[in-house]
This record gives structure tokens, sequence and C-alpha cells, in this order.
């Protein structure tokens, strides 16, 4: 017969296994997006991106707005994968001419932290010392 603390042991294994399991399914609303996303007839590869969470391209993002796929839910995808898009202005002409709705280029563009890729640029190294001496000095 097992002892209580093998039994208290498999119980804290096997409890949290329902929990990690429910956190990697989509919710119900991510779902609804995903069958409308592929009704729309965006390309599987488009679409597998999607469903396993990969970041959508610019292009990625073209394709889904060509296909009709509403802005909602597009939107609602960036932000729920934490997507950021550094918009030169080519590339917001290339979404305009498009056709990508005005809203998800705004989006897409409110994404893009304060600094580029590779954060803040470094601030020079400034010297400081003091020097003892005949003729000493004290800089900053």
């Amino acid at each position: 017969m097992p002892s209580i603390a093998k039994i208290w042991r498999r119980m804290l294994c096997v409890a949290p296994l329902p929990l990690l399991l429910a956190a990697c399914a989509p919710t119900a609303r991510q779902q609804a997006d995903y069958n409308s996303v592929q009704r729309s007839g965006v390309s599987p590869a488009i679409y597998d991106k999607m469903v396993h969470g990969d970041p959508l391209s610019v292009s990625d993002i073209v394709s889904i707005s060509q296909a009709r796929v509403n802005d909602g839910v597009i939107i609602r995808y960036i932000r729920d994968h934490g997507a950021a898009y550094y918009l030169a202005p080519p590339d917001i002409e290339y979404l305009q001419k498009s056709g990508v709705s005005q809203s998800v280029i705004d989006y897409m563009a409110q994404t893009a932290p304060p600094y580029p890729p590779g954060g803040p640029y470094p601030v020079p190294a400034v010297g400081v010392g003091v020097i003892f001496g005949p003729g000493w000095h004290h800089w900053h």
C-alpha cells in the first residue's frame, strides 16, 4: 500500500496538468477568429502561423486583409500575440496601396517600442577623474 506522502506527490504532479493544457488552448474568441480566417481562404501557411501564435509579416497582414478578414480579427491577433512592427514610410505606403485599412496600419504603427531593434544607442562614456601632483587637475 502506497504511503500518504507518495499519494500526495502523485496528486501534486498530476493536478496541475489540466491547468497547463488549458492555458495552451485558444480562447473561444480566438477559435472563432481562426475559423473566420480559415473560411476567408487565407493560405494554409498563414493560417498555420496564426494557429501556432507565430508573428505575421507585413506581407501576411496584406494577404489576410486582401482575403477580407475583419479588421478586428487582425488587430486582436497582433495584440494577443504581442507583435511589434517597425513601419518605415515605404511599409506604410505598401500597406495603404495594398488595401489594408487605416485602423490596422495605425494599430501596427503603435506597436513599435520607442527604440529600434537592438535598443537605444549607448551613451558615450565620459571621462571622470582626479589627478594629484604638481599642477593637479580635476575634471568631470
